[in-house]
């Protein structure tokens, strides 16, 4: 456990710090918000196709290797994107972010990772532990956006490779750690509910909830950046704060979030989450102030985590564990597609109807989240 908490601080500081850079070069690149939003959806893409690549392979492989190999992936990508902006190629940029998604990927499964090293009842609350773990980098990740970009004009380089640079070096230390320190955990047959197949239940309602929380999160957060550069304010130290405090609502909540699935269900938690994003969403929309989107963002976020782990939970529950590992794939899927039609999405709606229409449709798509979670069975 220490080692997979240690792994999300790492990989979640380079997964927030290039995630959040992504859409400033292709700003940058381009001077176009359609553009913008193509790397975080190719990311979220790459996220996707690495997820059910994992989920193939930890049976056969093993978790330690299966992750190792993603965070390698992750450290090539960084230094593709790098090559990219040197090149002033959009292209290899986005190829870059691509493989940066296998990052993406790792630091959400280390969660199943985590939950396998428990009992059963615990599940919840050890996936809670590293995502909790997870904050403390991805909250310090994007204010280092500045700091990693001055270094980087220093040595003679285009200022927002620095990010990539910190990214790469982070996610290859991620690499080592989890190759060298991680050991599978057994799976002990007594572990296994009695599931008869065919009577397994439905992973309808809790792919659900991943698809949409993530959907609607993505979107409306990718285009925040953008939206407060348009508003004059582009000093990247502010953009970077907004980031993280969204990232804390991403987060930190999770022992919460677990505590509210073994007290309500995780239906229950599911419907707040849903009720709490399109809120959300709605606050986003209406206001124009810098830090009114900051507090819209943390709720955001807050809503985002409840949606995650009651999902996780709904996906996962009363499953025997040689079923888990293509329910966590089949999750990490759903959450990379529907991530990367938001990313796609984002760009056209904000070019055509403002921040406002794309804040509007978030809320719309978050207030479907209760009645797909009630759905199915009540886990």
């Amino acid at each position: 456990m220490r080692v997979l908490q240690a792994a999300c601080v790492l990989g979640g500081f380079a997964q927030a710090l290039t995630g959040a850079a992504g859409s400033l070069l292709a700003y940058e690149m381009t001077d176009s918000a359609s553009a913008a939003g193509l790397p975080q959806t190719v990311l979220v893409a790459g996220s996707a196709a690495a997820a059910a690549i994992a989920s193939r392979l930890a049976v056969p492989l093993g978790r330690r290797r299966t992750l190792a190999a993603g965070a390698a992936a992750a450290t090539a990508g960084a230094i593709v994107v790098v090559a990219g902006a040197l090149l002033a190629s959009l292209a290899l940029v986005l190829g870059g972010c691509a493989l940066l998604g296998a990052g993406t990927a790792v630091v959400m499964l280390i969660r199943y990772a985590a939950a396998e090293q428990v009992s059963e009842a615990s599940r919840p609350k050890a996936m809670a532990s590293v995502l909790t773990a997870t904050t403390v980098g991805a909250v310090a990740g994007p204010n280092l956006l500045a700091p990693t970009s001055i270094m980087a004009e220093r040595f003679g380089l285009p200022g927002l490779t620095g990010p990539f640079l910190f990214g790469a070096l982070a996610f290859a230390i991620t690499m080592a750690m989890l190759h060298l320190g991680l050991r599978d955990a057994p799976t002990p047959e007594a572990e296994a509910p009695a599931v008869r197949p065919g009577r397994l239940p439905s992973a309808r309602p809790g792919l659900a909830v991943l698809a949409l929380s993530n959907l609607v999160m993505v979107a409306v957060m990718t285009m925040a950046p953008v939206q407060m550069s348009h508003h004059g304010e582009r000093g990247l130290g502010l953009i970077g704060l907004v980031i993280s405090v969204h990232i804390i609502g991403m987060f930190a909540p999770s022992a919460l979030s677990a505590g509210l699935v073994q007290r309500i269900g995780a239906t229950g938690t599911a419907v707040l989450a849903g009720c709490v994003m399109a809120a959300a969403c709605a606050f986003a929309a209406a206001t124009a102030s810098h830090w009114m989107l900051g507090i819209a963002m943390a709720a955001l976020g807050i809503g985002w985590n409840l949606g995650l782990v009651s999902g996780s939970a709904m996906l996962t529950a009363a499953v025997p564990r040689e079923v888990r590992a293509a329910r966590e794939g089949l999750g990490e899927v759903g959450m990379g597609v529907a991530a990367a039609i938001g990313g796609l999405a984002c760009g056209p709606l904000v070019a055509h109807g403002g921040y406002v229409a794309l804040a509007m449709a978030g809320a719309v798509a978050a207030a479907l989240i209760p009645a797909l979670a009630v759905a199915g069975p009540k886990p």
